[in-house]
């Protein structure tokens, strides 16, 4: 781990004062840490101002700076297989999770060992607020979370809170709720409401699950009113990113106020890289969503804990979404029970540390297929035909290396047949653009609906 560059390299081609309340106002802080997750839909590397992005993101940009960027953290090409990871610590393919589930699809199997389970048991409050889109068999409620406020389906109207068949998905522990807002202040301003009414004498674990960026795009006309020198669907994009950050900022604020700050660990990432069409960037990496490419699945990923992270860091250590149940298990001092049945790996102490760690190899496994094993990545597409990239020289993915590293590729092969042996066998569904693997511009392009909204009814969730 260094410290962060003025200038990123070509690869990587405001902070707010607000007063503590006083103890007698907030409580006594519990002794177990907090953990406040933060999860971006569709957003792409190049989207933030930290990585040169259009949008104004001063509060991210802040956050990385109070900690740490993971510069080598892997999500899965869509949505509903990262969450399941994350959730699970498991690679969702063993659930026949590969694809964004459909919103009357049972999804994750019930009674799974999940994150959220395990933290209630060792004493947690646990809140989800935002997007779940994991399906109908294991809700929320029956996952480990004590509430949920937020939409169950693959996307909402940011304005409306209808999805894709037009009904309403928008809900309170089960009950529709009915109420005018955009969607991402709305949870911004539920998160906020359940850190006032937490129990303030035991721990929690708040899973804020944004839909900014993904598809249908609306903005609020204020966040708008900054990107007038863009072009239209540039400028919404932007307005989107720029109120998905303020919603962060007010965040990040409240936990100042309560008192919160050094006892909480703080992490935000995106469930996949942008698509491209709605106007979003994984530069300089190749492709984008629905793809194993690293446009598809090299997402923003920043952690904060004062006292326990340094500030102001970059590191490559490699960690995929499975990693993050066994890794913030351990950060709070909570010992997952049958962690070796786990794909993911505990990698809370080279992130505390500072020190890169071997991984050992991994595999993002969706329909496609992504083995990492240190710098070398070995591609394998639903048709069985494998590419070979050396990430550390070529992380965009420009040359092919397989017949040239035959040796490796054979040996990361073995490893693949090895991980797919142990994995079942799943149905491909149609890929969502040409070129293989993502290529992520199978979207015809989306035409405006109104003002600061943007539709594309027949894209893929």
């Amino acid at each position: 781990m260094k410290t962060r560059p003025q200038v990123f390299l070509a690869l990587l081609v405001v902070g707010l004062s607000v007063n503590r309340l006083s103890a007698e106002q907030s409580g006594p802080a519990p002794t177990a840490p907090n953990i406040l997750v933060l999860i971006a839909d569709d957003l792409g590397w190049a989207d933030v101002g930290l990585h040169q992005g259009l949008a104004r993101t001063p509060n991210l940009d802040r956050l990385a700076k109070d900690g740490v960027e993971l510069q080598r953290f892997y999500a899965y090409p869509v949505c509903s297989p990262t969450r399941a990871a994350f959730l699970t610590g498991q690679m969702p393919r063993r659930f026949g999770i590969t694809y964004p589930l459909g919103p009357r699809e049972p999804g994750l199997p019930a009674g799974l060992p999940m994150l959220p389970r395990t933290l209630q048991s060792a004493g947690y409050q646990t809140f989800l607020i935002g997007k779940w889109h994991l399906g109908t068999q294991s809700p929320p409620l029956q996952s480990g979370f004590d509430y949920f406020y937020g939409f169950m389906g693959p996307e909402v109207d940011y304005f409306k809170h209808t999805g894709r068949n037009g009904a309403l998905d928008w809900q309170r522990n089960g009950q529709p709720v009915a109420e005018p807002g955009y969607s991402t202040y709305l949870f911004a301003d539920e998160a906020i409401r359940r850190l006032e009414k937490r129990d303030v004498a035991r721990p929690f674990f708040l899973e804020v699950a944004f839909n900014a960026p993904h598809f249908p795009l609306s903005a609020p006309e204020e966040s708008l009113a900054r990107y007038q020198n863009l072009s239209p669907s540039q400028a919404t994009y932007a307005a989107v990113v720029d109120a998905l950050d303020a919603a962060i900022g007010r965040l990040l604020a409240a936990l100042d106020q309560q008192g919160l700050r050094d006892n909480t660990l703080v992490v935000f990432f995106s469930d996949n890289g942008a698509s491209g069409r709605e106007g979003g960037s994984n530069r300089p990496f190749r492709a984008g969503k629905a793809t194993v490419f690293e446009g598809g699945i090299r997402t923003l990923c920043l952690l904060r804990w004062p006292g326990h992270i340094k500030a102001d860091t970059v590191s490559q250590q490699p960690l995929a979404a499975q990693d993050l149940f066994p890794t913030l298990a351990a950060a709070v001092g909570i010992t997952v029970k049958n962690a070796a049945k786990l794909d993911g790996k505990n990698l809370w102490e080279p992130l505390r540390s500072g020190q890169v760690q071997d991984r050992g190899s991994f595999v993002i496994a969706g329909t496609d297929f992504a083995l990492f094993d240190g710098d070398w990545k070995l591609i394998e597409t639903s048709d069985g035909k494998r590419s070979l990239y050396q990430l550390a020289k070529d992380p965009s993915e420009t040359t092919n290396q397989l017949i040239q590293e035959a040796d490796i590729a054979q040996r990361l092969g073995t490893k693949l047949d090895e991980v797919k042996r142990d994995l079942p066998t799943v149905s491909v569904r149609s890929r969502p653009g040409p070129g293989g693997p993502g290529a992520g511009q199978g979207r015809p392009p989306p035409r405006r609906v109104g003002p600061g909204r943007v539709s594309n009814e027949n894209s893929p969730r």
